[in-house]
């Protein structure tokens, strides 16, 4: 009962921030002035504090709220889907009507009533109704741990020297010339401004590339906390001077940004206790949250998790039977970022031939083509709704490229692959033999020795899963291949390396170009192993303190280029509030980390005895035909 009554105030306390951020922003948005002045900044604090909260809110407010009020039997990496939706559908709307009213007061037309449903709910439910479930509140609240760490980074005002756009707005916190980080924002811009996206404006946003390029979801979704959180974009290059909360909203857009994608860590969580059962399914939030690259991911702004997350449930789908909202699932994956149709390199191979019950000379052709069909709904609209306007085939010149050779020799073809596997796969391969790479680098210059080092946490399987971790890692790969061969190769195996044959634009490393998805596949693999060896890690002091270490990679990662190219001096003489909250909040989230993933792994929580039958399905590669938990 206690438990019922703290995750009520809680979920009240958000409810009301998020109301109180719409208020504020509306009434009195951020200033076009330098925010150099205490006041400004003790206010900034709180717009980022109250945006939060909002951004919280609103991805997973509408979805619990919508299981308690018709007692639907939503999983928990559904909920998010109801937010995402909610938020969609504002920011279409704001798009649609701007010229007959501001977007700013559409998006608030419809957060304000979704805010005051969940109050009203909240305040009138009955004090024994419990929302969400012990685990789930756990789980929650383990996910919001790298939230939190990603938002507090990227509040900090120093980034590494050499950062793309530094002082801007849309810095990406790497020394790199990839402006990814912005495109979806554009679309922030265009819905803000009711620019048609195939008008001279929208060409020119856009240029060389075109709207359909990349999926809108993403920043679509994004604008109503922009908006109503009182940004106003401006339509172009977000180039202007960076503060901590800036008027045009760019660090509004990245705490929608960074909330959104988290939310792949639930589905990896719902994937795992199908396969596997409860105690699994925590454990892979506990490594999901401690893996670099889903940090490095996080504070990038691209929508590549949130497509990865879909064709995670895409998976969720194929193991339930249900193939068609399987493709249904990568179909919406696709229009967050098409690079979702990769999910197709180990699902394709699964539906053939699924992990029990396959024959190799029988495969299983009804439920690839049910799959396939459902994606190719959601696809085929796409491209009609953009009327011809499509540049998705460009994306297929990748696997004839080498770098910036277009029309590449066999041999040259061969080298640069040859060189991009060992950037992917050897440890200190890109920080020793390719530190000049191109795509490691600033526009026409170098970048120090140090930011070459931290962006193999992005790039390269040893650093991305943890450095320390990593013999851990090659161990239970092993394992888990013996165990069940056919699903290793399906998932590990097949996708890895079509993708390495497939990528050609770059060779730093290939997981941040399309891997998001093998690497959240990898975790949900670790944990199912974990599983089928009765945890066996976690009798083991010495592999739990690495568990804990990681967390500590993940700090690295966080502070270690900007230190080790400005110095250990963290605090800027511009803005040293709200510096020293940023820095204060990324090492109070780095030690909680640790000590989470310490704690939930202690003797006692996943080691204690095995529950009766029915409660949890231990190992479970393909769940009961039925029902999955």
């Amino acid at each position: 009962m206690r438990r019922i009554f703290t995750e009520r105030n809680l979920m009240l306390v958000l409810v009301v921030a998020g109301a109180l951020g719409c208020l504020v922003g509306l009434a009195k948005p951020s200033t076009l002035a330098s925010h150099t002045t205490h006041k400004q900044q003790l206010l900034d604090i709180a717009r980022l504090s109250l945006t939060t909260a909002l951004a919280v809110v609103m991805v997973m407010g509408p979805g619990i709220m919508f299981r308690a009020l018709y007692g639907k039997p939503i999983r928990l990496a559904f909920l998010p889907l109801y937010g995402i939706g909610v938020l969609l559908f504002a920011g279409c709307l704001a798009w649609c009507l701007q010229g007959v009213l501001e977007p700013k007061w559409t998006c608030a037309a419809v957060v304000g009533p979704v805010l005051g449903l969940m109050f009203g709910m909240l305040v009138v439910a009955p004090p024994e109704e419990e929302f969400l479930d012990a685990e789930e509140r756990r789980t929650l609240l383990l996910v919001g741990i790298p939230v939190g760490l990603a938002i507090a980074r990227s509040f900090w005002f120093y980034g590494p020297i050499g950062e793309l756009n530094a002082g801007e707005i849309s810095r990406n916190l790497w020394t790199e010339a990839r402006p990814d980080s912005h495109i979806s924002f554009v679309v922030v811009e265009m819905v803000a401004h009711g620019t048609h996206p195939y008008g001279a404006e929208g060409f020119h946003l856009f240029d060389p590339y075109l709207f359909s390029s990349r999926g809108p979801i993403a920043g679509i979704a994004s604008a109503p906390i922009v908006l109503a959180t009182g940004g106003r974009p401006i339509l172009g290059v977000p180039n202007q001077i960076w503060e901590p909360f800036d008027p045009e909203g760019f660090m509004a857009y990245r705490v929608a940004m960074i909330t959104m994608s988290a939310t792949a860590l639930l589905t990896v969580w719902q994937l795992v206790r199908a396969l596997a059962g409860k105690r699994a399914a925590r454990l892979a939030v506990l490594l999901g949250i401690s893996t670099p690259f889903v940090f490095a991911e996080l504070i990038f702004t691209w929508p590549k998790l949130l497509a990865a997350s879909m064709m995670l449930l895409g998976a969720f789908w194929l193991f339930e039977r249900k193939p068609l909202r399987a493709g249904l699932s990568v179909g919406v994956g696709y229009l967050f970022h098409p690079g979702a149709l990769l999910g197709y390199l180990a699902l394709g191979p699964l539906a053939l031939w699924p992990p029990r019950g396959a024959k190799l000379w029988r495969p299983r052709i009804k439920t690839a083509v049910l799959m396939g069909l459902g994606t190719a709904v959601i696809v085929v609209a796409w491209m009609i709704a953009n009327h011809g306007h499509n540049t998705q085939e460009g994306f297929l010149d990748y696997i004839e490229e080498a770098g910036a050779n277009y029309h590449p020799s066999l041999w040259q073809w061969i080298v640069f692959r040859a060189t991009s596997l060992a950037d992917s796969t050897v440890p200190f391969y890109l920080w020793i033999f390719q530190n000049h790479n191109i795509s490691i680098n600033t526009f026409f210059g170098q970048s120090p020795g140090v930011s070459h080092f931290f962006f193999q946490y992005w790039t390269g399987v040893p650093f991305a899963f943890s450095l320390l971790f990593f013999p851990v890692l090659l161990i239970t790969l092993w394992r888990f291949a013996k165990r069940f061969t056919w699903p290793f190769f399906a998932v590990v195996v097949i996708p890895f390396v079509a993708f390495w044959i497939y990528w050609g634009n770059g060779s730093s490393g290939i997981l941040r170009e399309g891997m998001q998805a093998w690497v959240l596949a990898v975790i949900a693999i670790l944990a199912v192993e974990q599983a089928a060896d009765h945890f066996d890690w976690m009798r083991s002091r010495t592999i739990r303190a690495i568990l804990v270490l990681r967390g500590f990679e993940v700090f690295a990662l966080a502070v270690g280029a900007t230190l080790g190219t400005r110095g250990p001096n963290p605090i800027s003489p511009q803005y040293p509030i709200t510096d020293l909250f940023a820095v204060g909040l990324v090492v109070g989230f780095a030690l909680l980390m640790m000590w989470a993933v310490w704690k939930e792994t202690a003797p006692g929580t996943l080691l204690r005895p095995a529950e009766p039958p029915g409660e949890e399905a231990v190992a479970e590669v393909v769940p009961p035909p039925a029902h999955l938990p």
